[in-house]
């Protein structure tokens, strides 16, 4: 029986968490796929981070960027980790505090809305998640919100097919491909139409 409210549902709370177990196992599989098939170390090196970017890595999951990116954007930038789920944000404050990453902020999003201001990211990546999204115009108004006009947004394809990927996209009329990778695509908000 499903106990979502109807406020849980117009906000869009709770669509796409996962139960604390799956958390669980998900983190799990990631870490014995870093271990021994360094996926994380090669998905992050294809994401061209700079110094003094503020960043985002939306649908953080376990963390398992947020060191990475905390050593390329530097003192001067700032990472934020986004994600819905509490457990999530859990692991990004463990990390904060295990290995001193004064440049890197946990924010737990309520649906697919954050705090965060408009524009406030060079870069927004999200890693390993995007196939899991039921409404994909709403997530990625979000992301065109959050990066700056001048900005680009990663997307990895995840467990779905590219051209699922780029449909998605272009339905949702606020971003739009300017470059396509073997793993994901980059993005720039699309122009306001008159």
């Amino acid at each position: 029986m499903n106990k979502e409210s109807l406020g849980d549902k117009l906000s869009g709370k709770g669509r796409e968490e996962i139960p604390n177990i799956a958390f669980h196992i998900m983190t799990a599989i990631m870490r014995l796929m870093d271990v021994f098939g360094k996926h994380a170390d090669k998905n992050f090196s294809r994401l061209d981070l700079r110094a003094g970017q503020t960043v985002i890595d939306y649908g953080c999951g376990p963390a398992r960027y947020i060191e990475s990116a905390s050593r390329a954007v530097g003192k001067s930038g700032k990472v934020i980790a986004v994600d819905i789920h509490p457990l999530a944000i859990k692991k990004v404050k463990e990390k904060i505090e295990k290995h001193e990453l004064g440049n890197v902020e946990a924010v737990l999003a309520d649906g697919y809305n954050t705090s965060i201001p408009s524009e406030a990211a060079d870069v927004v990546y999200a890693l390993d998640m995007f196939h899991m999204i039921k409404e994909p115009k709403a997530f990625l108004s979000e992301l065109s919100r959050l990066v700056k006009s001048d900005g680009t947004v990663i997307i990895e394809d995840g467990h779905q097919s590219r051209s699922e990927t780029v449909q998605k996209i272009g339905e949702s009329e606020v971003l739009e491909i300017i470059q396509q990778a073997k793993s994901h695509v980059r993005c720039k908000k699309s122009a306001p139409c008159n």
